[in-house]
């Protein structure tokens, strides 16, 4: 894992989770939404269709039963004389025709002068004169007659069906008045939801029926459109505040609009139920969605921090496979380097045994013992630097971040590797600017500039004017080190591949093409970048760019 740690897991964790709840839920929120779109409109033409199917069954019923009771009167009518029915057998008609039901209020007979002759019912209405009456020049007229609602004598709302009988040179009139309660109870029958309800208005606008909510009997109704139209219609108006669902449609006779009304949220009561339980399952859904999203990534983490142990224990055993490589490089100048001492030492060792035998000892010979037993100590001084150095490379693998002075790495590693460079007859020489502190691991740090350098001292090896520069410098809030020789350079069509794994340019056995593929990972995990400029006959320079350490940051080791 690149660096960041845990913190890093945890960012990952979360970015795999919004991908894969943005994978399953999205499509998900975007099928619902359609579906709720186009279940909004089929519901709004189902509630429509219910409300017309509704109104044309309930036309139907209530145009038979007036056809029916208006048949019944007029049947009744030629059925018996004027005289059978003056002469007692109106009771009997009216006590037959209320068994079934109460249809009837009450029934009369009117001569053709308008004049009341024979009534049974609840009310006084002898004597009374209808002459002058609508319903009476209406009957006279048609024969057959079907009223509004009217008060009449009685004072109370009520209509009538009357039936013209031509007796001899003259004519009376049968005259029923149907019952309001049980009419309205007929034309309210067909109910929709909690606040649906069915009545009629005449040519007027008044109610001919009772309501539940719009209005009493012969109240104006305020319905905006009493044009007759065929078939039937559906419109939605704005009453008292609330939207409502008004279904009309007209009888043929008598010439009333039937309404069926509804307020539109008792319409769309089921369509609600059905959102919630849509809502419910889309929430369940996402729900389901997250909790997979959820086991999902975290079997991805734990499979990535497996993978990242696995490449952190590759890398160090790449790491220790690098130092030993590196060793192996410098021990011929290294052995070179304290064969030197050694040679000198042992010459000054014969001398000063040679000064000792000899007695007893000069002054002059005293100060040349000193001289050379100083001399003595100088050069191995010299041997245990070259040694410790390359202990320290050897046995440092502390690989966890850690706040490091760049420099004091590059100065400690150019010690150790001028050894190499001198036997090859290379100048290597460092130009370090002053750097801020880095969070990094100094081992991995080694092992990249080792790589670099042993790289450049290859490639000027064995050339008169052999140099190999170690830069340093702050850029732009940046650390960049530059390794440049002048050698041989690298052909064009290599550069592309200089940080593959195996891919090398030195002859067979000199290289295993492993150094630069990690110094390309190392340098990424330690969140930089590296780079390689090149021109033939001219020289190479590899590039390296770090981040310093940020402000705040708390190094998870201690100081090298």
């Amino acid at each position: 894992m690149s660096a960041g740690g845990a913190n890093g897991y945890r960012t990952m964790f979360r970015t795999l989770v919004v991908r894969i709840l943005a994978v399953s839920v999205l499509p998900l929120l975007v099928i619902a939404s359609a579906n709720f779109v186009l279940f909004l409109s089929l519901n709004r033409s189902v509630v429509i269709d219910g409300h017309r199917s509704l109104l044309r069954y309930h036309r139907e019923s209530i145009e038979a039963f007036l056809a029916s009771i208006t048949a019944e009167v007029a049947t009744l009518a030629h059925q018996y004389t004027l005289a059978e029915l003056e002469g007692g057998d109106l009771e009997r008609v009216f006590e037959v025709i209320q068994r079934q039901a109460s249809v009837y209020t009450d029934v009369g007979i009117i001569g053709s002068d308008g004049e009341h002759l024979k009534y049974v019912g609840p009310y006084n209405l002898a004597g009374r004169n209808y002459r002058s009456t609508e319903w009476f020049a209406q009957v006279v007229e048609k024969g057959v007659y079907v009223s509004d609602v009217f008060m009449g004598f009685r004072g109370v709302p009520h209509f009538v069906i009357a039936v013209k009988r031509q007796e001899g040179d003259g004519f009376w009139i049968l005259r029923a008045t149907v019952n309001t309660d049980y009419f309205s109870k007929l034309v309210d029958a067909a109910r929709l939801g909690r606040t649906g309800e069915t009545f009629i208005v005449n040519r007027q606008g008044l109610y001919q029926t009772r309501t539940h909510f719009a209005g009493n009997l012969l109240e104006p109704s305020g319905y905006p459109d009493l044009e007759p139209h065929d078939g039937i219609r559906v419109r939605r108006l704005e009453v008292g505040g609330k939207g409502y669902f008004y279904t009309t449609t007209w009888l043929a006779a008598p010439r009333w609009l039937l309404i069926s009304r509804q307020e539109v949220s008792d319409a769309y009561t089921p369509l609600r139920r059905a959102i919630v339980v849509g809502i419910l399952m889309s929430a369940a859904g996402v729900v389901g969605a997250g909790i997979l999203a959820v086991v999902v990534a975290r079997s991805q983490v734990r499979r990535i921090k497996r993978a990242d142990r696995e490449k952190e224990a590759l890398t160090a055993r790449l790491v220790a496979t690098g130092k030993t490589a590196a060793v192996g490089e410098m021990s011929a100048g290294l052995a070179h380097e304290i064969n030197n001492p050694l040679a000198t030492i042992d010459t000054l060792q014969t001398w000063i045994r040679d000064l000792a035998g000899t007695a007893p000892i000069a002054e002059d010979d005293r100060a040349e013992i000193l001289d050379s037993a100083g001399k003595i100590g100088e050069q191995v001084e010299r041997c245990k630097a070259i040694t410790q150095g390359l202990l320290k490379f050897a046995r440092r693998v502390e690989t966890r971040p850690a706040e490091v002075q760049l420099n004091d790495v590059l100065r400690e590693l150019a010690t150790i590797l001028r050894a190499r460079a001198r036997v090859e007859g290379v100048e290597l020489v460092t130009e370090l600017a002053p750097l801020p502190a880095m969070l990094a691991s100094t081992t991995h740090l080694q092992q990249v500039f080792v790589n670099l350098v042993n790289n450049a001292v290859d490639a000027v090896a064995g050339k008169p004017d052999g140099r190999v520069e170690i830069r340093s410098r702050l850029e732009d809030g940046t650390i960049r080190v530059d390794v440049i020789d002048n050698g041989a350079g690298i052909p064009p069509e290599n550069l592309s591949s200089i940080f593959l794994p195996f891919f090398t340019t030195k002859p067979v056995g000199q290289g295993t093409g492993l150094g630069l593929a990690i110094c390309h990972g190392l340098i990424q995990e330690l969140g930089g970048a590296i780079g390689v400029s090149s021109t033939v006959g001219e020289g190479t320079t590899f590039t390296v760019t770090l981040p310093p350490m940020p402000a705040g940051a708390q190094p998870q080791g201690g100081t090298p």
